[in-house]
């Protein structure tokens, strides 16, 4: 009778503990299914729970509420109560006035030189035909900008590689931007084995390549890529001085394969005729910047409106990409959808299903990065990254967030 009574009270424990990890994971999903932020259309009204037991209440705004309902301003906050009672979260409600965009997804070329000397590797010297440690060990390091040598601004490679050659061999002050902050350091230029007195250190001053127009609005603000610009070799955004949009050419594919990512290779044409316009920001997700004139393949393009997060759904949609001179649509799946991606430019996962596509490129490759996701007759996105070991694989940004990061232009 004892052990009964005692196997009874264990049942009754495991099943409460049960039910309290039931609880605890039912809330933790229903928290994770609510987004943290949306935006709607100015006059729309919030549906951020639909079949789930949550209500909404305004909490905060930076604007006014008319007698009609409706909020003046650019954001509010809503709680979100389980059953009326239980808190859940806040959620950031963005309201949108412009809807519309042109989906692009046509190459284009860009340039960028970077704001200061950027710092690539650092690398030993030889003196006396003894492999020696670079004077930058310890002191600078990948990433770095060098932006002034004694109080002297440079800019290029060569302005640097001269104030070197012309220290003798005395200490050089140099102002670095490393992360975001501002620091001064000492080297001392040491002589080769040719003559030459060096840092010991490798640098770049411009970058460039091609990509994907994602969108052009109706001032002429644009979005692209869905993912920042980084150096291949310091893996850091790049830092910009100034940056210049120009039309290109796709030449030639080389078609992805299971751990091997192909790539669009194209040809830019950098001169004055060719430019498209100017790139402001450079950001983890996206290039911004404004038009001066739409790429020739765009002067019949149409404006279409955008579909917010929340109307995504698994399932049918499309990718515009241009392959050689023309736009096309290409068919994928969208596989899954995250309202609160730890990545901001990974929320929506799909796969190619296009023959058409596979055939010729073997899903997504370099160069793709910005091509519009399409869905339902509007843009819900933008294709960022492919799975390396599965090319017809990849991630997309939800168009709302480009537009929100660009923005700012």
């Amino acid at each position: 009778m004892q052990m009964l009574k005692k196997y009874q009270k264990y049942r009754r424990k495991s099943f409460l503990f049960f039910c309290v990890i039931l609880i605890c994971s039912a809330y933790l999903w229903l928290v994770d299914a609510i987004p943290d932020t949306i935006s709607i259309l100015q006059g729309e009204e919030v549906a951020l729970a639909e079949g789930l037991p949550v209500t909404t209440k305004l909490e905060t705004t930076d604007g006014t509420i008319t007698s009609s309902g409706n909020i003046n301003g650019s954001s509010y906050e809503v709680s979100c109560r389980l059953f009326g009672i239980i808190p859940v979260k806040c959620v950031t409600v963005h309201i949108v006035k412009e809807a519309q965009v042109i989906p692009c997804g046509t190459p284009f070329g860009i340039y960028i030189h970077t704001d200061g000397v950027l710092v690539v590797d650092i690398s030993d010297i030889v003196q006396n035909g003894i492999t020696v440690e670079s004077p930058a060990a310890h002191i600078l390091k990948s990433g770095d900008y060098i932006t002034a040598v004694n109080g002297t601004t440079v800019s290029e490679k060569e302005e640097l590689q001269q104030a070197v050659a012309e220290s003798g061999g005395e200490v050089l002050c140099l102002s670095v931007m490393r992360d975001g902050e501002s620091l001064e350091c000492e080297l001392r230029p040491a002589l080769n084995d040719t003559g030459n007195y060096q840092l010991g250190i490798w640098v770049r001053d411009d970058l460039a390549g091609i990509g994907t127009l994602t969108y052009v609005e109706a001032a002429g603000r644009f979005g692209a890529l869905g993912h920042g610009i980084t150096d291949v070799d310091v893996e850091h955004l790049v830092s910009m001085q100034s940056a210049t949009a120009y039309q290109a050419q796709i030449l030639s594919i080389i078609r992805g394969e299971k751990g091997s990512p192909g790539e669009l290779v194209g040809q830019i044409y950098y001169n004055h005729a060719n430019e498209i316009g100017e790139i402001t920001k450079n950001t983890k997700n996206g290039i911004f910047g404004r038009l001066e004139g739409l790429p020739d393949v765009l002067q019949e393009a149409s404006a279409m409106e955008i579909g917010f997060k929340q109307e995504i759904e698994t399932g049918p949609a499309q990718i515009l990409v241009t392959l050689e001179d023309t736009r096309q649509l290409y068919d994928i799946t969208i596989t899954d959808v995250d309202l609160n991606p730890q990545e901001s430019n990974k929320g929506i996962a799909f796969q190619v299903t296009d023959d058409a596509l596979i055939e010729e490129t073997g899903g997504i490759i370099q160069g793709m990065s910005g091509a519009p996701i399409l869905q339902n007759g509007k843009v819900i996105g933008a294709v960022t990254h492919v799975f390396v070991d599965n090319p017809t694989k990849g991630y997309g940004i939800f168009i709302e967030t480009m537009l929100e990061q660009g923005s700012s232009e």
